[in-house]
Formats: structure tokens, sequence, C-alpha cells
């Protein structure tokens, strides 16, 4: 961080948004989740989860495989390493913006 940058400044949209939080922080401990899994973990509607799912993906956060298992089709989703390193990231940054406030 510059001198004369804001720590808050620095805070990464893509992951701030808080369902988009939530996704990458359930993401986090697993190799993958299931679409359905993810869904039912945070409560959220198939279009709601897809268009939030959908962000990450473009900012190479999360990678999307679709295929099946048997005849049922099934999404994982899976969250890529720069993912990990975006999420160490902000939450490093939040953390020296909390430190700030003590």
């Amino acid at each position: 961080m510059k001198k004369d940058e804001q720590a808050h400044t620095l805070i990464d949209e893509t992951i701030h948004q808080r369902t988009r939080l939530a996704i990458m922080s359930t993401l986090a401990p697993v190799e993958s989740l299931d679409f359905n899994d993810l869904k039912a973990a945070l409560d959220l509607s198939d279009g709601n989860l897809s268009t939030h799912l959908s962000a990450l993906e473009r900012a190479g956060y999360v990678t999307i495989a679709k295929g099946f298992r048997g005849r049922k089709p099934r999404t994982t989703v899976t969250m890529s390493a720069k993912g990990r390193q975006a999420l160490k990231a902000y939450v490093d940054l939040l953390q020296s913006i909390l430190d700030k406030t003590r």
C-alpha cells in the first residue's frame, strides 16, 4: 500500500459484496462444493447463486465445472488459486483496518 492510499480504497469489491463473501468463505475450507450444496448452505436461490458465481468466475476467483453424476447433471464450484490469494489479501486488509481502530 502506498503511503498516500487509504486502506479502504483497496478493498476488493468483488469479494466485499456480502453474498460473494459468504460464497468465498464457504468454499475456503473445502476443495470444491456441489452447486446444490452451496445453495443450501447459504440459503440462496438458483438464480441468485448463479449470478454471484458468474461475477466470481469472471474475476478468476472460482471455476465452475459442469458434468454428470450418473444421469443427473452436476455443477461443481472450486475456488481457484487466484481466489484463495484474493480472499487472503481481503482478510488481511480488513484485519489491518480493524487493528487501527483498537
